[in-house]
């Protein structure tokens, strides 16, 4: 989906799937404008460059939102596979946006190869508002792997901080073993899983499962970007996780255990 000025680009179709654009639906300012790009298809990127390039007809300055960052996992050429972040951030930059705002992005590669670029850390905003209803004495910020610990530690500054180390079967891409590196120095306690990104979210119950054999009582996670299949996982259909804290950068559902802040 593509928005100018918070307000949704209503897109028509020709029979053969042409779009179509009408220029006086659009919500245009006489000055700066804003796109955001909810990206759902192939098809919003398409859209991006005609609205772009249809506000720069009209000489009116643009700046692009991006919740979350399309093709960030492919963000290096292994093999045959096409190094899409690359290629899709330099049709970005060929648009010329005064400037290209990115939540929370899902590889760091993005921000590197993106000209005029503002991130927002957005789980470490999350996290810390989550970290409000708490006495910080009781409560444990919990990264489920090295790279989430790099991201988040100088983020947050928490005091009382696990990490958890996992063994990957590359071939498969499932978890073989996941051990939690750390001690708690009480046997009942609060915990809060960081991360990026949630799929259907197998990592972070097996962190779960570990952190309530350590004692605690209570556990959230925490993630920017959530996709869909968390709906197909285990995370809404157990206890292990009392809440979880997110953006509708790609969720799309609602469940009661979803906290969504908009973006």
């Amino acid at each position: 989906m593509i928005y100018l000025n918070n307000k949704k680009v209503q897109i028509k179709k020709f029979p053969n799937g042409e779009a179509l654009i009408n220029n006086e639906s659009l919500a245009i300012n006489s000055y700066d404008n804003e796109i955001k790009i909810k990206f759902e298809s192939d098809e919003d990127i398409t859209h991006l460059i005609f609205l772009k390039g249809h506000l720069d007809e009209l000489n009116k300055k643009c700046s692009l939102i991006v919740p979350y960052m399309p093709y960030s996992r492919m963000d290096r050429t292994e093999g045959m596979t096409v190094f899409t972040l690359k290629h899709l951030c330099r049709l970005i930059n060929s648009l010329n946006f005064e400037r290209v705002t990115v939540y929370e992005p899902h590889s760091e590669v993005s921000v590197a190869l993106l000209d005029r670029v503002k991130v927002v850390n957005m789980s470490q905003a999350l996290t810390k508002e989550l970290l409000k209803g708490f006495n910080d004495d009781e409560i444990y910020l919990v990264y489920p792997d090295a790279g989430a610990a790099k991201r988040y530690e100088k983020q947050l500054e928490h005091g009382k901080v696990l990490t958890a180390n996992k063994e990957r079967d590359f071939k498969t891409g499932r978890i073989n073993s996941l051990k939690i590196n750390g001690e708690v120095s009480a046997k009942a306690f609060k915990a809060v899983i960081v991360d990026d990104l949630c799929s259907k979210g197998g990592t972070f119950i097996l962190t779960a499962e570990e952190l309530k054999k350590l004692g605690a009582e209570e556990i959230y996670l925490v993630v920017t970007h959530c996709e869909d299949t968390i709906f197909e996982g285990d995370i809404l259909k157990t206890d292990l996780i009392k809440e979880v804290f997110t953006t509708n950068s790609i969720l799309s559902k609602a469940h009661e255990k979803i906290k969504v802040h908009e973006i």
